[in-house]
């Protein structure tokens, strides 16, 4: 939920699966049944008021990853490059910073004719690689904490959620820099590594805790299927971002 004008506030809802129906009344159903019921008391009542008076819109999200872009004469940026889950509302901040960039690439100096497409083209792969400093962290950020916070029924998945939370409390540069990733601020791919698999070890640390030394053995265990977890949410991202 986020405040658009002085009196509208914009809510995303995710919908795993299929979507239920618009034109049958499903979808209003599921609003009412499903997600009213986890929103703050404060707040349902003028939600079930929307669903009354406002349209419903629905729009599919998915990842695309960057790819080169080395056809004359078409330059494609923001969403119609790289789409990433709207979970963090990154897509703005990676289109002005595609622009930003894009701009001092092909400046007169660089660029003194728009016509020489080989140079174009050239600047184009430049561009690409460069933006990775931004766009990585962002695109693999959105995607992996989409996946952590939408895990349901996945032990593994509920202990790093747990501990990301908790981590998130700590305060300091453990808010600071994830959120710095987050707005574009911080360009460091690495930094993103390493929170997430500080937030990893944390979870790890506070789940033993709270298992105690009678359940020793299941923390023990629970080091090895956690970072896998870790692993597997992350990494293919990362791998997503770098061979292209």
């Amino acid at each position: 939920m986020y405040q658009i004008s002085t009196h509208d506030t914009r809510i995303l809802v995710d919908i795993p699966g299929k979507l239920p129906s618009a034109s049958n009344g499903d979808l209003k159903k599921y609003m009412e049944q499903v997600v009213a019921l986890e929103l703050p008391d404060s707040i349902r009542p003028k939600f079930l008021e929307a669903l009354e008076t406002e349209r419903l819109r629905s729009m599919p999200n998915g990842f695309l990853p960057p790819t080169m872009n080395q056809t004359e004469g078409m330059i494609v940026l923001g969403d119609a490059m790289n789409i990433r889950h709207p979970l963090t509302g990154g897509g703005m901040t990676v289109a002005f910073n595609d622009v930003a960039i894009l701009k001092k690439m092909l400046s007169p100096e660089n660029v003194p004719h728009l016509t020489d497409s080989e140079l174009v083209v050239k600047q184009l792969k430049k561009f690409h690689w460069k933006r990775k400093r931004y766009c990585t962290s962002i695109n693999v950020l959105a995607m992996a904490l989409y996946r952590l916070f939408a895990a349901n029924d996945d032990y593994n998945l509920a202990v790093l959620q747990r501990g990301c939370f908790s981590y998130f409390q700590l305060g300091g540069i453990c808010i600071e820099e994830p959120v710095g990733l987050l707005s574009g601020l911080i360009q460091r791919p690495l930094v993103l590594v390493y929170h997430f698999f500080a937030v990893a070890f944390h979870a790890i640390y506070i789940e033993a805790k709270r298992n105690g030394w009678s359940r020793a053995h299941h923390s023990f265990i629970m080091i090895f299927t956690v970072l896998y977890a870790a692993c597997v949410t992350i990494l293919p991202y990362l791998w997503s971002e770098t061979k292209r």
